[in-house]
């Protein structure tokens, strides 16, 4: 009996500290539709150690634009740890730049810690992890675009709002 106890009360607190760990799903969008998108600068780079120049995808095709702002419409996320901003170093990181209608432009950040473990760097400072994204989409789009070799300085700015 003591010892059926005292498993079911472990069992309780395994299940009580996995439980505190899971962050509730939210969606987050960027607000805004393809049809306010002009084009779509995209670059593809290590966080943190920036090489001198990168290279910049330059996307106006329609269909594609729209593929870009559904990637970032009602995006599942949880809410990015402290300690997970930490493991940025050496990620793959994916910014882009949409430029609008209007003339306006809107910068976002990915960086990748893992297969399906994606930071997102909003344009409002939050940081958030969602399991959304391909690392490979440089190779999967380059035949849509336009590439050229940037300076490295050219590339969206990527905040950490912690």
């Amino acid at each position: 009996m003591k010892t059926t106890k005292i498993a079911t009360l472990a069992a309780s607190a395994i299940c009580v500290t996995l439980l505190a760990g899971c962050a509730p799903t939210a969606e987050k969008s960027l607000g805004i539709s393809a049809d306010d998108v002009a084009s779509v600068e995209y670059y593809q780079y290590p966080w943190g150690d920036v090489p001198d120049t990168i290279e910049r995808l330059t996307i106006d095709n329609p269909e594609v634009l729209s593929e870009f702002v559904r990637a970032y419409s009602d995006m599942p996320v949880t809410d990015a740890s402290p300690s997970a901003l930490d493991d940025l170093a050496g990620g793959q990181t994916q910014s882009t730049r949409f430029v609008l209608t209007d003339g306006r432009k809107i910068e976002i950040s990915r960086v990748w810690l893992g297969p399906a473990d994606v930071i997102v760097l909003w344009p409002d400072g939050t940081a958030s992890k969602t399991v959304w994204g391909s690392p490979e989409l440089f190779d999967a789009y380059d035949s849509v675009g336009t590439v050229d070799e940037v300076d490295a300085a050219e590339r969206p700015a990527a905040t950490l709002g912690r």
